[in-house]
């Protein structure tokens, strides 16, 4: 058996060598099977090669897992492309999890409803496969079936108009290898097989926050080496780094750790660090509830009564999976500490800026993620919290009415903003997806524009064209699986979704910049 290892993280998409082969197979559908977190990847690899349409995602949730009834559903999936008769090869590309449970592929690709005996091939992907032979001898191997069934059978085909759905959502222990960027006094370790390091290494790397993670195989997972793991932690810091700037251990769960009870036990890495806290997180949930998850467990760790308040306040619920980047509240930021106070956004500064985070005389709750969090510190520390995005004008006043209220503060009048809403009588916005921002958009353009909007989570062209529509908010990645050369496009990129692929877009929508960048496209001063 070979030993775990340790590594630090590399930015890269992963084995982009790999996916460059087999979705240059002709005419081959690839079908990803497995927890969201394992299958995101993909998506991201098949959009830097532009084969968005040869490739199909089965996300697999803790509840089928635990039932074992998925199979069916993966059996509709690879039937209904069969019988859509657009490719001469499907491959099933399958992750850790179904590797360890061992998911009995085989026997539902031979009930397959199959009548043309087109190659329905497995391709097991992992480290829980690696031992066994290389991916790129696997691979081989299902490129030459599918070739000479080419060459046997042609077949006559329809034209594939498919695209690849969109990709699940940033995983949860993602978002906790995004806290406390740059901060030495923190290591974040990533206990995985070594795939799950693929989307933090890469796409979901939002801010500049090195983690380290495992490397071990299936044996290693069925047998539960967490003692070994603990070692190999504590050579790797003894030949690669000093510890002495290093406060708080944090060990991060993934699908496989969580599926094979390696998440129930703490790690033994001696006295290297004066903290250590295991975060439970499994790939199941995404990066916001990561975060709010990871926050919680470390504030009741770290955080101390206190005899003095200062004038502080803590923003709460801030992370760049719904976000984006902080200069987003440069607009908050600068109106609270013109008021006199010190402003901390709590898990995205230093961990000793966390530490005194009970001195603080308020809380703003940004997000409905970091309720948990400012109820517990109200609980424990009889700090007040104000739950409230600043979105659109009339909401940022409202928002700054509140603050003031709470901390018996008189606000400026030169600080609200007056607004008489202009009429815009032929325009009508979607706003497509689902997150935080788009529900307060929904009503601040209405209050600040008086213009009607629709909500809707995902759309086709067809139901599309069959709108009174004008203008769509949205993620750009929607532009991937919708045409809307029709319509004037508004981005608001959603890294949860995206990743870092827009994060840099000069995009706003908080207060009097948000405002302002929506009028633009209101008026006409933006082009499509």
């Amino acid at each position: 058996m070979s030993s775990i290892t340790i590594e630090a993280s590399v930015y890269n998409l992963g084995d982009m060598e790999l996916a460059k082969r087999i979705f240059a197979i002709p005419d081959t559908l690839v079908v990803a099977i497995g927890p969201p977190a394992c299958i995101r990847i993909l998506y991201f690899r098949a959009l830097e090669c532009g084969q968005l349409s040869k490739l199909k995602l089965i996300p697999i949730s803790a509840l089928d897992y635990t039932f074992g009834d998925y199979l069916e559903k993966i059996k509709g999936v690879v039937e209904a492309a069969l019988r859509k008769a657009c490719h001469q090869g499907i491959i099933l590309y399958v992750s850790c999890p179904d590797l360890l449970c061992q998911t009995d592929f085989d026997r539902m690709v031979q009930e397959l409803d199959n009548p043309q005996q087109i190659p329905v091939e497995i391709f097991k992907r992992g480290p829980m496969e690696k031992r066994k032979t290389s991916p790129s001898q696997r691979l081989d191997k299902i490129a030459a079936k599918i070739a000479d069934f080419v060459k046997t059978r042609p077949l006559v085909l329809s034209k594939n108009e498919a695209v690849c759905e969109l990709p699940p959502l940033a995983a949860d222990y993602t978002g906790v290898l995004s806290l406390f960027p740059d901060d030495p006094a923190v290591c974040p370790f990533l206990m995985t097989g070594s795939g799950c390091a693929n989307c933090p290494s890469s796409i979901d790397k939002l801010n500049h926050n090195p983690f380290i993670f495992s490397r071990f195989d299936d044996l290693q997972a069925v047998y539960g080496g967490t003692n070994d793991i603990g070692e190999a932690i504590t050579k790797h810091f003894q030949i690669h780094h000093q510890t002495k700037e290093s406060e708080l251990f944090l060990s991060i769960g993934t699908p496989l750790t969580f599926m094979t009870g390696m998440n129930d036990h703490s790690l033994q890495t001696g006295d290297l660090f004066e903290m250590t806290g295991v975060i439970d997180t499994n790939g199941f949930q995404t990066a916001e509830e990561g975060v709010a998850k990871a926050l919680l467990k470390i504030a009741k760790v770290t955080l101390k009564q206190v005899e003095n308040r200062k004038k502080r306040i803590n923003l709460i619920g801030y992370n760049p999976f719904l976000f984006g980047k902080r200069q987003h509240f440069h607009e908050i930021e600068t109106c609270l500490t013109s008021l006199g106070y010190t402003v901390n956004f709590l898990g995205y500064e230093s961990l000793d800026s966390f530490k005194t985070a009970a001195e603080a005389e308020l809380n703003l709750v940004f997000s409905r993620h970091g309720l948990s969090l400012a109820k517990w510190m109200a609980e424990m520390f009889a700090i007040p919290y104000h739950f409230a995005m600043p979105i659109g004008l009339d909401g940022y006043n409202q928002w700054l009415k509140a603050v003031g209220a709470l901390l018996k503060t008189a606000i400026p009048e030169s600080y609200y903003v007056n607004n008489e809403p202009q009429p815009f009588p032929n325009i009508r916005v979607l706003l497509l997806g689902e997150n935080e921002i788009l529900d307060q958009l929904e009503t601040a353009i209405s209050n600040d524009f008086g213009i009607p909007t629709i909500r809707a989570s995902k759309i086709t062209d067809q139901e599309l064209s069959q709108m009174t529509v004008t203008h769509i908010i949205a993620d750009p990645l929607y532009q991937n699986r919708i045409n809307m050369m029709s319509y004037q496009f508004i981005p608001m990129p959603y890294p949860s979704l995206s990743g870092n692929t827009y994060i840099e877009l000069e995009y706003q929508y908080m207060g009097q910049t948000g405002y302002a960048y929506l009028k633009r496209f209101f008026v006409n001063e933006v082009t499509a």
